[in-house]
């Protein structure tokens, strides 16, 4: 069976067991229940939905003070799960696998955890196994036209909020901001900046389905080399890997990372928090009142302002 039919096979059965076990009490914190959605007024495409229960019912976020952490057993990790919650091993590599486990408080439809090598106890610093798992099981679904799955990340003092390793995988059908922002090239192969017209700033690394093995396995050693210079800089960073929903001939995956200056510890359940989601143009918001009054210029504002002016660094170093 070729690969791209193996991920569609996994990717059917996912999605089978989320529903499941969303019928089961005792396993997600809620039932998913968005009550209202919106484009938020503006140009850009922010899009807001209401989840309240996950403000109210999700586990409490953990302090994670360190780009290069070491795991605590003590705390909540993800071999504490229930065994219900892991909705399937994925073998990845030799001696490798990654479980796909349920996210208790979702955000999304089958919002999962992407958790590679759990019993292996790795911190909530980004690995390249990791980025190739990613990239290779969206690249497979963008072969087959399926558009809605993005992938997420936040490092510590970008809102992660547990120290063990994931990646959020989320269904996103609306096109959002970062669906139709204008790429700037930095550097070769294929590495680009948000246009300077657009009102917040990333830097994007693209994956073409035409790329060569070799052509693509370089550019995740790029992508990793960059992100580890973060780490070791001390610069807290998410990712958003989408696929490219346009008409752009090749249908590339990008992977759009972004920065901060300083770290971000608190998750404060009366606002909106900047992390992957936000960065991306993905608003989900847990008081009515803020969802009432949230608009696009306000969010753009405070993603900036937690962004702080660290870019110009970035660019320097492609250059």
């Amino acid at each position: 069976m070729s690969q791209r039919n193996l991920v569609k096979l996994q990717l059917n059965e996912l999605k089978q067991k989320w529903q499941q076990l969303q019928d089961l009490p005792n396993i997600f914190a809620y039932r998913l229940n968005v009550s209202k959605s919106r484009y938020l007024p503006g140009k850009h495409k922010f899009y807001a939905e209401l989840n309240p229960e996950r403000t109210a019912l999700r586990r409490p976020p953990q302090t994670i003070a360190s780009l290069d952490p070491c795991f605590d057993e003590d705390k909540f990790n993800f071999n504490k799960i229930k065994p219900e919650e892991c909705l399937m091993l994925i073998p990845y590599h030799e001696q490798s696998s990654i479980s796909m486990i349920i996210n208790n408080s979702p955000l999304t439809l089958y919002h999962t955890l992407i958790c590679p090598n759990v019993a292996q106890c790795l911190p909530q610093r980004i690995t390249l196994e990791a980025l190739s798992f990613c990239v290779d099981f969206l690249m497979a679904l963008l072969q087959q036209g399926e558009l809605n799955f993005r992938i997420g990340y936040n490092s510590p003092g970008a809102l992660a909020s547990v120290n063990h390793l994931h990646l959020h995988l989320m269904y996103i059908e609306k096109d959002i901001y970062v669906d139709h922002v204008k790429l700037q090239l930095l550097t070769h192969p294929d590495i680009y900046r948000l246009d300077e017209t657009m009102p917040t700033e990333a830097i994007c690394f693209q994956i073409n389905t035409e790329d060569s093995e070799a052509l693509k396995i370089e550019k995740l050693q790029r992508l990793n080399e960059f992100l580890q210079w973060l780490c070791n800089n001390n610069m807290p960073h998410n990712l958003f890997l989408t696929p490219e929903r346009g008409q752009q001939q090749g249908k590339p995956l990008k992977v759009f990372v972004y920065v901060r200056k300083e770290y971000c510890f608190v998750k404060n359940v009366n606002t909106y928090n900047i992390g992957f989601c936000e960065l991306a143009g993905y608003m989900p918001v847990g008081a009515p009142q803020l969802y009432d009054q949230l608009n696009e210029s306000e969010a753009i504002e405070r993603i900036n302002k937690e962004t702080g002016d660290v870019f110009s660094k970035i660019y320097s170093y492609f250059q």
